[in-house]
């Protein structure tokens, strides 16, 4: 017991050394605050005007009442206190404590318990008094974390700062490795397929969890995940969200949004101007509108400082938004009482109100919509931070009872009663505080006074009679001591006329988009055109389809209809056929066609990753292709999940281009990419290395599949081998990127022994050799029409390939492999006849017909036929002729391509941007130029001489 009590003592020695004993009276914290004459912002929706706060033991105790004796006073009148900020997301670095789990960007385990000083400082000065310190880096993060952002204590024993909430969320990211020597994955999609994974395997726990993304695509991407695992789902936004704003109204997802705005595009040059993009332009343009847009759509919204390259730029992008139609009370709600709800702290921050913690902000003038207001202190669990002294500003006009006093300078002072003006005797300024003396016809007054926010706060003697201490005088009308801040030009847009700004912009965002929901015609009749019906029908002369619902519901002779709701397109003359179907794209694929960290990569998906707003899209429509099958790349020997995407040019949401009833897909490979013999030197360690190697590893994989699937419901979800398992089972079609006959026959050997069917062999260069066999044991085969001799395995390669696996019985079909190829499909089926001399109808089968096929979806698509979905394509001539084009294209029985309607999209590029090339250019010239004064938009041009304008390009005429 002795010893036990003399280490008490040593322990207890020891604390009290570590502070200077006091050196005079001892400083006590008073417990208790008051707040006078303050405008008290108590939340969004209520405000208190020359009101009184209570607090005390770090929380409100009383708003209004007499000041208790045993509080600490302070003067608030004239300055406005708002509930204290809350960023809902700091990052901060974690140590990487290690985990279970084999990949070192999957740490769910950490956890982020304190903010660095610098950056909690930094946060104070911009009013915000809590912030969850989230990790940073990798895919599964680590746990976050809720608290105050009062000063750390370098002295340990020292109290921390509050913890409002342990585990808030989970924090993920996006993250790839940008090389598959250093790791999996190296794509968006691998990243998705990870986090997937993780949830299936319980590694998230309880907690919400929050991703990072990049831009509205990863949002809307993460929102999916959320749903599908039944998670609460927050999603750190890009700023970019405005950009699919139809989707964000549609899914509702809480958002953590950055403040951040894109720098204004480059036109400083005639060069530069042609270069600028007009997506660029409209996304400058747009993304102050991005917290209203959210807000109008009812998406529950909280600010973060988070993702700004200066933080300090905070208040300047908020009022940014503000002037582009943010309602102030609702950025102040996304800045208090949302980002406490969306954090399970509204019981304890949030508002102003009796028995929450006593945070607040305490600022000269009202912050959202004076854009000079300046924050002076805050409240930090009852502790007070000074930031800035009021500023120095007492000169002006100030309502003075029924008089006007006018301070126009240190020294200057008039007081106007009844239109007379009476010149004061004494004026003493300093900072804040001011002295008057004034001699009146009915006597002396004297004013002592202290400028606090737009009142005058202080006390009068008239004729020796002492007023109480109050509000004695506000402000009416500023004077600008320092007239060099009359010439000051504005900062970046501030005197930019925001009511130009489209309330519109349709999908995608960008050039060629569709602006509204166009209601389809009841029917629409395409009369007298040559029908390719490319199905048992064959070529129709002056034949007729019909269209109702967004399927064919007549093909035949021309047969006249008439009634309400029908519009009939005369096609005599032209050419009308399937659209055209790409059986091999990568088009529209997000940050990653391979994903090339591991050789067998199955659980990845295409669709996932899907990008609408990729204008290869547009242009293939311009082309008549309405289907294609997004591929993975070929970097592995089992690749990921296709997706095949009808082109739905101008939908709102990415999964609304998926074709629902279409099978399955995965890619597989094999060849010299697979086994990474042409990726150069430092590529020769991951297996396989070798053709015999990949063999081993299909068979490997495939035995895994079977013994998984044995095991049925007690077995633990694996993702790779459930896309394995759909293929034995007949469920998902494998298409195989190939080359040369020896592996395409091992492939064929492989389906033979686990008894299941290839969908396609994709490219197939020497297909025409084992013909037989590809007919025996795949759906077909997908060429290219002419391509040879680009590396040493295709040597073999011929032209007349795909007419002599047709002529075997191959289902044969061209592809693009190539957003410039898929442009002309229509002439490579021509190809067919050139090289191996098939009917036309059966070439042109080649790029319609035959790859719906080989994708099992024949039955919708590929022909013109009754029951089908309304995917066409109109020419203006023979569709296989090299001086055709494309005229129009219908999907699902909507023209989403016009030949008339692409001439006046063109005409609406170039207004637009003209005219943000001109306000990009306005807002150069009304900046700061160094030199001439005469500054504005047509400035260069009032002049007779020309010298070169560093800031704009143009030419200055002097």
């Amino acid at each position: 017991m002795r010893s036990a009590v003399l280490v008490l003592t040593v322990l207890l020695s020891v604390v009290a050394a570590r502070e200077a004993p006091p050196n005079g009276p001892r400083r006590i914290k008073p417990g208790a605050h008051f707040l006078i004459g303050a405008t008290l912002h108590i939340d969004p929706e209520t405000t208190q005007a020359d009101t009184t706060l209570l607090l005390r033991n770090g929380r409100i105790a009383a708003i209004g009442g007499t000041v208790p004796d045993d509080a600490r006073v302070w003067d608030a009148h004239g300055l406005h206190v708002y509930s204290g900020f809350i960023d809902a997301h700091v990052g901060v670095d974690v140590s990487d404590q290690k985990g279970e789990h084999w990949n070192t960007k999957v740490r769910p385990q950490r956890r982020a318990h304190a903010i660095p000083n610098a950056t909690a400082g930094a946060l104070r000065k911009l009013g915000f008094t809590a912030a969850v310190a989230a990790p940073k880096s990798g895919i599964l993060r680590g746990r976050a974390t809720l608290i105050s952002l009062s000063k750390r204590d370098a002295d340990r024993s020292k109290p921390r700062p509050l913890v409002h909430g342990r585990d808030v969320y989970q924090s993920i990211g996006l993250e790839r490795f940008d090389d598959s020597n250093k790791g999996y994955p190296t794509s968006l999609m691998g990243a998705i397929a990870v986090i997937r994974q993780s949830l299936h395997d319980g590694l998230l726990g309880a907690q919400p969890l929050v991703f990072d993304t990049e831009d509205e695509l990863d949002a809307l991407r993460v929102t999916k995940i959320g749903r599908e695992f039944k998670r609460r789902t927050i999603v750190l936004g890009s700023g970019l969200e405005f950009r699919r704003i139809a989707a964000m109204a549609a899914e509702r997802n809480p958002i953590i949004a950055p403040v951040r705005l894109p720098p204004a595009p480059d036109v400083s040059s005639v060069g530069a101007i042609e270069a600028v993009d007009l997506r660029e332009m409209m996304t400058w343009e747009q993304a102050p509108t991005n917290l209203r847009r959210l807000d109008e759509a009812n998406v529950p919204v909280a600010l973060t400082t988070s993702k700004l390259k200066n933080r300090t730029d905070f208040w300047k992008s908020v009022r940014q938004h503000i002037a582009h139609g943010l309602k102030p009370e609702r950025a102040y709600a996304m800045l208090s009482a949302t980002p406490a709800s969306m954090l399970g702290a509204e019981g304890r921050l949030g508002s102003i109100s009796i028995g929450k913690l006593a945070h607040l902000v305490v600022a000269d003038r009202p912050l959202f919509t004076d854009k000079e207001a300046r924050i002076l202190s805050v409240w930090i669990d009852g502790e007070r931070y000074e930031l800035a002294k009021p500023r120095t500003d007492v000169l002006g006009k100030w309502q003075f009872g029924n008089a006007v006093l006018e301070i126009t300078g240190k020294n200057r002072a008039v007081l106007v009663v009844d239109k007379k003006r009476h010149k004061a005797r004494r004026v003493a300024v300093a900072g804040q505080r001011i002295h008057l003396a004034f001699d009146l016809p009915d006597g002396a007054l004297v004013v002592s006074a202290e400028q606090r926010g737009e009142d005058l706060v202080g006390q009068t003697i008239v004729n020796g009679e002492r007023a109480p201490w109050g509000r004695i005088a506000r402000r009416i009308e500023k004077i600008s001591a320092d007239k060099e801040d009359e010439d000051q030009q504005p900062d970046d847009d501030d005197e930019l006329d925001h009511s130009d700004v489209p309330a519109n912009y349709g999908y995608p965002f960008g050039p060629y988009a569709r602006v509204g929901q166009r209601r389809p015609p009841k029917r629409i009749i395409i009369a007298g055109a040559t029908v390719w019906t490319c199905g048992q029908d064959g070529i129709i002369a002056d034949g007729q389809v019909d269209i109702a619902g967004g399927e064919i519901v007549y093909v035949g002779k021309r047969n006249p209809v008439e009634g309400d709701g029908i519009v009939t397109i005369d096609a005599k003359g032209m050419h009308l056929t399937p659209g055209i179907i790409d059986c091999h794209s990568h088009t529209g694929i997000s940050r990653g066609v391979n994903d090339s960290g591991q050789a067998v990569t199955a659980e990845v998906r295409i669709g996932d990753v899907t990008n609408p707003d990729a204008i290869s899209w547009y242009r293939q429509l311009a082309c008549g292709v309405t289907t294609v099958n997004s591929l993975h790349g070929s970097a592995n020997p089992i690749g990921g999940q296709n997706q095949v995407n009808k082109v739905r040019w101008g939908v709102t949401h990415p999964d609304q281009m998926h074709f629902a009833k279409a099978p399955g897909g995965i890619k597989f490979a094999l060849g010299e990419n697979v086994k990474q013999s042409n990726w150069g030197d430092d590529y020769t360690t991951r297996y396989p290395q070798t053709r015999m190697g990949v063999e081993t590893l299909m068979r490997d994989r495939f035995n895994a599949a079977r013994e998984y699937m044995r095991v049925g419901g007690r077995r633990k979800i694996d993702l790779e081998l459930e896309a394995l398992a759909e293929i034995l089972r007949g469920e998902r079609l494998i298409h195989c990127h190939s080359y040369r006959q020896d592996e395409i026959l091992m492939l064929c050997r492989i389906a033979g022994d686990f008894g299941f069917k290839i969908g396609t062999f994709q490219h197939v260069l020497e297909g025409y050799k084992v013909a037989d066999e590809i007919a025996k044991h795949a759906l077909g085969g997908s060429a290219f029409s002419d391509w040879w001799a680009y590396k040493v395995e295709v040597q073999d390669a011929i032209p007349y390939n795909g007419a002599l696996m047709h002529e075997v019985g191959v289902v044969v079909s061209f592809n693009s492999d190539s957003d410039d190829l898929v442009r002309r499909l229509n002439t490579e089926a021509a190809k067919a006849i050139k090289y191996g001399g098939l009917s036309r109808e059966d070439a042109f089968r080649f790029v319609t017909l035959n790859p719906a096929k080989q994708l099992k979806i024949d039955h919708l698509v590929g022909s013109i036929e009754k029951g089908k979905h309304a995917d066409l394509a109109l020419w203006n001539g023979d569709p296989m002729s090299t001086f055709t084009r494309c005229v129009g294209t219908w999907v699902d029985g909507e023209r989403l391509y016009s030949e008339d309607e692409d001439r006046e999209q063109r005409k609406l590029i170039a207004s637009e941007r003209k005219r943000l090339i001109d306000k990009l250019v306005k807002r150069a010239h009304n900046r700061p130029h160094t030199g001439d004064k005469e500054r504005g938009p047509i400035w260069w041009m009032k002049r007779a001489q020309h010298a070169a304008c560093g800031l704009c390009g143009t030419q200055e005429v002097r």
